[in-house]
């Protein structure tokens, strides 16, 4: 993907705030309410997934009960390998909208879309539903998610040059 190039920087990406400090409707909702449903969404899935895997699709005896225990581990690396792909992609996006809010404003759909794709997991033999859960929990974490949360991070920073508002922004994305 040319992020270079005009893609990003359509009208429909258009929501840069044009002000020259940040007003309390962007404190509000960009900062705190924006934030809440992703963070709510990953909470959801953090209580809710392994409870899931195990009671419902049954998962916790698949190779000995290992399944559940490496799958998360083999994961993590490569969340930890997207993290730093993403984070080198947004370093090098430039568009009328900056580095990060096209990324931040894409995410929104993706989270949702692999969050659903967690749960609706066929009902068919027991290794298309282990591929199923391989592919769609990395969709989620390793991309999904990682897009969201390596574009909203930088956020307060690219926000504003006024320390004091970062302050202030800082605090409420705590």
């Amino acid at each position: 993907m040319n992020t270079n190039g005009k893609m990003l920087s359509g009208r429909f990406w258009n929501s840069k705030v044009r002000s020259q400090n940040v007003t309390n409707k962007e404190k509000w909702l960009g900062y705190l309410a924006g934030p809440c449903g992703a963070l709510l969404f990953n909470a959801v899935m953090a209580t809710y997934l392994n409870v899931y895997y195990t009671d419902v699709l049954g998962l916790g005896t698949v190779w000995g009960g290992m399944f559940l225990v490496v799958f998360p581990i083999v994961s993590k690396i490569i969340d930890a390998i997207t993290n730093v792909i993403m984070g080198a992609v947004i370093d090098r996006t430039r568009t009328a909208q900056g580095k990060a809010r096209p990324w931040l404003l894409l995410s929104a759909p993706l989270v949702a879309v692999t969050g659903v794709l967690l749960f609706v997991v066929p009902s068919s033999n027991e290794i298309l539903q282990i591929i199923w859960v391989m592919l769609s929990y990395n969709l989620y974490y390793s991309v999904a998610y990682t897009i969201y949360n390596m574009s909203h991070n930088p956020m307060v920073p690219l926000s504003t040059r006024n320390t004091s508002q970062r302050g202030v922004l800082r605090c409420s994305t705590i």
